[in-house]
């Protein structure tokens, strides 16, 4: 089909390799440059903190395929509200939610800017809210393709506007070329706006196509071995990630195993209420922000990594967290709730075990049988979630992206 020229939009992606922002953004459009060596990619964020006083625009490959820029919103004081995820960062700063029509009408600016200079084939919008609503109005006008990825709950959180939100929806939607989400669950949040003939349409064609992980390194003979007693929760401390369900099961599991360790790596706006709850809990053990090699360390102590994911207050809700795919890479047995996404992965393999959300007996079952598994069942686990793992890598996932982007550029929309 010839170059593919692509601009991707996004509300969070690192701006340094010290950044704690989520790196999927940058590590999908690393990874498709790298399987098509004609393939351009540039990519749009807004600013952040961390951005702030970095030269912009930057090169991200040795090639300089991949591009990366930055747009500014609002006063610097207040471009704080894509850090860490707008639905986390209003949470914890209510008033927060006044700079949203700011970052709306700023990100529109800088898309047309871009649009308009570098002219691509398509524009690829992560997160409907509010990527996807502000690429649509800029490439009908454009007359570009837009394609877009749902993450979560950046659809669901439209039904607060009613029926408003439900035009909003579809017509953003209907005005896609192509349509992904990170897992059915997230898929199935967007279906639920549409109904008849329509839907069943959409069900067909949208990609259900997970954020990847790096292709896990072949086991060491002498890398230490993790404690099959351990468990490991690397995250954001937010409800969303349930991590206060976990506590509540702990006592249970540490009365049936009396030497597990919970190690607890991540920091957020829950780290005080969560290590309140786990006063007196023995095993406990909060790291704190994690990266680079006291990450690598914190991993390497456990054999079991828990997502005890629950959909939020809110309504805020995991999409498919990379540090689970990630455990899977390592070999890590896997103890995840069915709001997390991970389970879809897990259906019909022994790489792990589902429980119900905010079921913390049912959790507290589940990490005692994993802990307590012998040495050819946890062998034959192990084994599963390096097998699942090898078909989660950005190698093998980026086919099928670069399959939904060309199509989108050269051939045409959902419906067509």
């Amino acid at each position: 089909m010839g170059s593919v020229d692509v601009l991707v939009v996004a509300s969070t992606v690192p701006a340094h390799g010290d950044d704690a922002v989520p790196r999927f953004v940058l590590d999908q459009a690393l990874s498709l440059a790298a399987a098509d060596p004609t393939l351009t990619v540039r990519i749009l964020a807004p600013h952040t903190p961390s951005s702030r006083g970095l030269s912009w625009p930057c090169e991200e490959s040795e090639d300089g395929r991949v591009t990366q820029d930055r747009f500014r919103y609002a006063p610097s004081r207040l471009e704080v509200l894509t850090a860490r995820g707008i639905m986390p960062a209003i949470a914890a700063r209510r008033s927060l939610a006044a700079v949203i029509p700011l970052l709306v009408a700023g990100e529109r600016r800088a898309l047309r800017r871009a649009v308009a200079s570098q002219r691509p084939d398509v524009i690829y919008a992560h997160w409907f809210t509010p990527q996807a609503i502000v690429a649509a109005s800029v490439a009908r006008r454009a007359r570009v393709p837009f394609v877009v990825t749902t993450h979560a709950s950046d659809v669901a959180v439209l039904r607060r506007l009613g029926p408003l939100g439900t035009r909003v929806v579809r017509r953003v939607t209907r005005r896609a070329a192509a349509v992904t989400a990170v897992s059915r669950q997230t898929a199935a949040k967007l279906l639920a706006f549409f109904e008849g003939a329509e839907r069943h349409a959409l069900e067909r064609a949208i990609v259900a196509s997970p954020m990847g992980i790096e292709k896990p390194a072949p086991p060491s003979a002498d890398a230490p071995v993790p404690d099959p007693h351990t468990v490991a929760v690397i995250a954001r401390l937010v409800e969303k990630k349930g991590i206060h369900v976990l506590l509540d099961a702990w006592s249970a599991v540490r009365a049936a195993v009396p030497d597990a360790r919970l190690l607890i790596g991540g920091d957020g706006p829950w780290r005080e209420r969560l290590e309140q709850a786990a006063t007196g809990l023995a095993g406990v053990d909060f790291r704190g922000y994690v990266t680079g090699d006291a990450k690598a360390a914190l991993e390497a102590e456990a054999a079991v990594v828990a997502v005890p994911s629950v959909v939020a207050v809110d309504g805020d809700a995991d999409g498919l967290p990379v540090a689970a795919l990630e455990a899977l890479g390592r070999g890590a047995a896997l103890v995840v709730s069915d709001a997390s996404g991970v389970h879809e992965l897990l259906a019909g393999t022994d790489a792990g075990t589902v429980v119900p959300a905010g079921d913390a007996a049912a959790l507290a079952s589940a990490l005692i049988a994993v802990m307590g598994r012998g040495d050819r069942e946890r062998d034959q686990a192990v084994a599963a979630a390096r097998d699942l793992a090898g078909a989660l890598t950005w190698e093998a996932l980026a086919p099928t992206m670069l399959d939904t982007l060309r199509a989108a550029a050269h051939v045409g929309g959902w419906r067509a």
